[in-house]
């Protein structure tokens, strides 16, 4: 190969080197662009969801004997609900109430409140019987809910300690006032001059405390000739205590005493008394003789008493526009079950309102605050300094043509 073809070999290579590199310099630095105008509008973050409905949840019965003192009590606070989410709601929201079973033992009650807590709801308002609420009221202060306890007969509910809870029937013993719903009824009793009283009643909490009161005011205060033969027991949740009733009469009272509630149960008694023969008076355990009871014995019913710590006074302009809107809703007239479900829900919204949130921590301790609203009674409600709601009277009634009628009035001392 000659000196020429050499040289012209090592032009080749070196031309190639040259058309490498400047393809190399074109690929470290690109030709600058102009990126074309846009008319898409910038990323935003989305608004948030608008907060869910706030949570209310009952515990009141929603079976068995007694149900229908559950569906009254249910009414009231759905009134109260229904009024306040047409006014705009609670802290802006709609509330949403839940409905639990009470049921008729602290079990029931008990897997009731805490799946009602599982679900959230912001507070509690229930309780029927002393078996049931106790309970209840043990299960709320585990996690600091607000509770609201109705018509449940024991000192136990605001005796603990728990400043969550606050109790807006009347006192019911002596450890609470030593003139209570049942001390009072035990007088009015010994007043009326009656000289031999039998009770027969369900076997609860509830009866059990109405037999000790009973007996502590008669031996204490019942004049010589008076005697007290005792309670007649039967199972709590039955409808029927034609036996218990037969036992009762034999010891021939001047006034038997009752201690049972639910439709079925009042109604069959007072019919068993009547079929055997008994023709003294009758006395309903407190607030469940009510006029489906006084309709569905008829005549049967004549002269048979009970007691209330509430019945509708017209005259009273609360008590009137609470009447319209609950006759309005449901159909009838409202009653003292009534009034506790409506003020139960009245309480518990007023003390979330007036701490600005659900937190429970925040609401408990404003659930014994006077709130500001006025109560179907025409009063604000409430409490002492325990949370047990504080009461003037407790009003004797008595069916007497086919209505019930205030006959006496005994003062209460909260």
């Amino acid at each position: 190969m000659n000196k020429r073809s050499s040289w012209l070999r090592v032009l080749a290579v070196m031309a190639v080197l040259v058309v490498i590199a400047a393809c190399g310099e074109d690929a470290e630095e690109p030709a600058a662009t102009t990126a074309a105008p846009t008319t898409a509008a910038p990323a935003t973050t989305a608004a948030p969801e608008p907060p869910g409905p706030i949570k209310l949840g009952t515990l009141w019965l929603n079976g068995g004997g007694a149900v229908g003192l559950g569906d009254i009590m249910r009414n009231g606070f759905d009134l109260a609900v229904k009024e306040q989410n047409e006014a705009g709601g609670l802290l802006g929201r709609e509330i949403e109430v839940v409905d639990y079973d009470e049921g008729y033992s602290a079990d029931e009650s008990v897997a009731s409140a805490r799946k009602a807590i599982a679900d959230g709801v912001a507070g509690i308002a229930g309780g029927n019987d002393a078996t049931t609420c106790v309970a209840m009221k043990d299960v709320a202060a585990e996690v600091g809910i607000p509770l609201v306890v109705t018509a449940c007969g024991s000192e136990l509910i605001t005796a603990e300690g728990y400043e969550g809870v606050v109790h807006i029937r009347a006192p019911v013993k002596q450890s609470q006032s030593d003139s209570n719903a049942l001390s009072v009824l035990a007088r009015w009793m010994i007043q009326q001059g009656y000289k031999r009283v039998q009770g027969v009643g369900v076997d609860s909490d509830w009866v059990r405390l109405t037999h000790d009161e009973f007996t502590r005011i008669f031996a204490e205060e019942a004049p010589g000739d008076f005697e007290y033969t005792g309670m007649v027991y039967f199972p709590y949740g039955t409808a029927e205590a034609r036996v218990e009733v037969t036992k009762g009469v034999g010891n021939e009272p001047d006034l038997l005493y009752l201690g049972l509630w639910g439709k079925d149960v009042v109604v069959n008694a007072v019919q068993a008394a009547r079929e055997i023969g008994y023709e003294g008076d009758i006395m309903i355990n407190e607030v469940v003789f009510t006029p489906p009871e006084v309709e569905a014995l008829g005549d049967l019913a004549e002269g048979v008493y009970s007691s209330t710590g509430w019945i509708l006074d017209e005259s009273i302009p609360e008590a009137a526009a609470f009447s319209e809107a609950y006759e309005a809703e449901f159909g009838a007239a409202p009653d003292w079950w009534s009034e506790l479900g409506y003020t139960a829900a009245k309480q518990l919204m007023a003390a979330i309102e007036a701490a600005g949130t659900t937190d429970y921590a925040a609401v408990a301790p404003l659930m014994n605050d006077e709130h500001g609203f006025t109560t179907p009674r025409g009063k604000p409600l409430r409490f002492n300094e325990k949370g047990l709601r504080l009461v003037d009277d407790w009003i004797i009634i008595q069916a007497q043509g086919g209505a019930l009628l205030p006959v006496d009035a005994v003062p209460l001392a909260g």
